[in-house]
């Protein structure tokens, strides 16, 4: 048994598992729903909204995945820069 999980934690070093990979969405109309914003918006280039010009990927990481006092998360307050 020892092996097999020697084996495994091997198997996912290899794969990067015990990375964490940055995601990265690209804006746009296909984003339908806040759940569709998985990682820092990335803008393309020429974008005059101000979401593209503020919106740093430290602000981000700070309120990924977070909600105010009413209930309105993050992704759904960026979703219409987008």
């Amino acid at each position: 048994m020892y092996n097999g999980v020697v084996a495994m934690i091997e198997a996912e070093k290899k794969l990067g598992g015990s990375q964490k990979k940055e995601i990265e969405v690209k804006a746009g109309p296909h984003l339908k729903a806040p759940e569709d914003i998985t990682g820092f918006v990335k803008f393309p280039e020429g974008t005059k909204s101000l979401l593209s010009k503020h919106l740093t990927k430290q602000v981000f990481d700070k309120y990924h995945g977070m909600k105010d006092k009413h209930g309105v998360s993050f992704e759904q307050m960026i979703l219409s820069g987008c």
